[in-house]
């Protein structure tokens, strides 16, 4: 492996000098990918299909959540009827919102808790996922209240009846929407060639060779999450921390398991398909290996990621900005 061009003292310099910048710029960021209305919506645009159109569009609904066979489902519920409760979001939220009114010791009504779980994920999480899911309200999806509004109709529609009256977003969002300055762009402590960012991603005898286990549209290994659009659900600090620090949040779906057999085999990977007699684990090779439970003499979760923690040591700066400017794109 080549030595590092400049030390890991600089680097880790650099980095926190790109980390400050951010957090005085990351709520200005736009990086909002995909097509975008030229203006805001108006009342009569704010219907169940235009937030079908941002659900599966603008608003990356669909990196993360499923309706049906339609979209991913691995880090958020599905909102159909295969879904928790076996109910569509639009009748699962009637459960919701007595569980909700029961909590918070004040009446919800369903709309109220399709409101909450679209403008403040992190209120409710779903028992058996994550509170990872990302603001849609903030860069870099940034939803402005007509399109919030378009989305919870969408969601009412499934499995129930749209019903404009009832949506009433919280005031916060609306005084933050008049008052919004000027967005601007974020810019990297160095500026990164997006072209050589690229193949250190996919170049397997790189520094990086990411693509080893991720994959951007069908190009890519599948040990860890997709990042097709990564950039345009997360934010540059969550970016950046995810390359330095992989374990810090791990990816639902994407969490390490170490099974150990009654023969003293160690297999440490995820866990890709279980039924009640066998479980299929994929390791760091993307090599899946089928284990007999009745062979199993322990199984633990792991709190380290399979993906590497050392990018810091084994990156130069240069390498590490070329490789953020790729990343960037992947909207």
């Amino acid at each position: 492996m080549k030595r590092p061009f400049l030390g890991v003292v600089v680097f880790t310099l650099a980095v926190i000098l790109a980390l400050v910048g951010i957090a005085e710029l990351v709520t200005r960021v736009s990086g909002e990918g995909g097509p975008r209305p030229a203006a805001a919506l108006t009342s009569a645009d704010i219907t169940p299909e235009a937030g079908e159109a941002i659900f599966w569009g603008k608003g990356k609904c669909s990196t993360c959540h499923a309706v049906g066979s339609r979209g991913a489902s691995i880090r958020g519920p599905n909102q159909g009827d295969s879904g928790p409760l076996g109910l569509p979001i639009g009748a699962r939220a009637v459960e919701r919102a007595k569980e909700r009114s029961r909590a918070t010791g004040r009446p919800y009504t369903v709309t109220d808790y399709l409101v909450e779980s679209v403008t403040e994920p992190g209120a409710y999480v779903v028992e058996g996922f994550k509170n990872e899911m990302p603001d849609p309200t903030r860069p870099p999806i940034s939803l402005k209240p007509e399109e919030l509004r378009a989305v919870i109709l969408y969601l009412q529609t499934l499995g129930g009846e749209p019903d404009p009256a009832a949506v009433r977003l919280p005031e916060r969002l609306l005084a933050a929407a008049k008052g919004a300055p000027a967005t601007q762009e974020w810019r990297p402590y160095l500026p990164g060639d997006q072209a050589k960012g690229e193949k250190l991603f996919f170049d397997a005898d790189s520094n990086a060779a990411c693509g080893k286990c991720h994959a951007v549209k069908d190009r890519g290994g599948k040990v860890g999450p997709e990042l097709t659009q990564v950039a345009g659900t997360r934010d540059p600090k969550f970016i950046i921390e995810s390359i330095l620090d992989p374990s810090k949040d791990i990816s639902s779906g994407y969490e390490p398991v170490l099974i150990v057999t009654k023969d003293n085999r160690y297999i440490t990977g995820i866990v890709k398909k279980e039924d009640a007699t066998h479980v299929e684990v994929m390791d760091n090779q993307a090599e899946i290996q089928k284990i007999a439970k009745a062979e199993i003499q322990q199984r633990a979760p792991q709190k380290t990621s399979l993906m590497p923690g050392n990018f810091k040591e084994i990156l130069t700066v240069e390498e590490f900005h070329h490789l953020l400017a790729f990343v960037l794109t992947l909207r």
